[in-house]
């Protein structure tokens, strides 16, 4: 394994998710010093603990971890996804997450990723939903939903669940966002007095709306999503 390059993407991966590369370490459960020696070629062998936090936490392929073959990434994060525009997120199934998960609300409520669903201001709960343990620092700021529709295919699939924060903009990223009492969940960025509200499938067009604009609320950050759950 090429350890060095391997934490460089590491690196690179929670820096889309709007962390620094300090966060690295506390995501994958081990020590500051651990990653630099593993980055410098000081350890040589890193545990298979370690290799399965990259999986489960960052998306890494398995077989390119082991082997250097394949792609990167799962297919559910493409590494081609590198612009600006389409950083990564990372996406697990419920088998994937370790048993030290933490628990939060899944919202009786969908979020469309295409023409929109009513997405009442009260949270309404139906569960509970096991996300990564990292996520905790959240507390009662993250909260789990249903995606519909494909406009973030092949980012997110319809039936997807998304792990969102209620903590408004942090940066350009996937978005959960209220316009006009619908839920959308896009890509969001901004230009110059506008809020930009972006699809992962081309075949649907951007939106912009004024920045000042009454009519949208950007309601938190999207930090993973989570896949075949009952």
């Amino acid at each position: 394994m090429e350890w060095a390059r391997i934490i460089q993407e590491a690196e690179r991966i929670i820096q889309s998710m709007g962390k620094s590369k300090a966060d690295l370490a506390e995501i994958l459960g081990v020590t500051p010093q651990f990653v630099a020696d593993v980055k410098s070629g000081k350890s040589k062998n890193p545990r298979p603990s370690f290799a399965l936090s990259l999986v489960t936490k960052l998306n890494f392929n398995p077989e390119w971890l082991l082997s250097g073959e394949g792609m990167m990434f799962s297919e559910r994060a493409p590494h081609e996804q590198s612009s600006s525009n389409k950083k990564p997120i990372p996406v697990f199934s419920v088998s994937e997450l370790p048993e030290k998960a933490f628990l939060v609300p899944l919202l009786d409520q969908k979020l469309s990723a295409g023409s929109g669903n009513d997405l009442p201001e009260d949270d309404i709960e139906k569960g509970l939903i096991p996300v990564p343990s990292y996520l905790a620092k959240y507390g009662k700021d993250i909260k789990a939903l249903a995606v519909e529709s494909d406009s973030m295919y092949p980012t997110l699939h319809r039936g997807d669940m998304v792990v969102c924060d209620s903590c408004g903009w942090s940066g350009e990223g996937i978005y959960a966002v209220r316009m006009n009492g619908k839920g959308f969940v896009k890509r969001v960025t901004q230009k110059p007095g506008k809020v930009v509200l972006l699809s992962d499938n081309p075949k649907y067009p951007p939106y912009e709306e004024a920045e000042e604009s009454q009519d949208i609320e950007i309601v938190g950050r999207v930090h993973c999503a989570i896949t075949k759950v009952d």
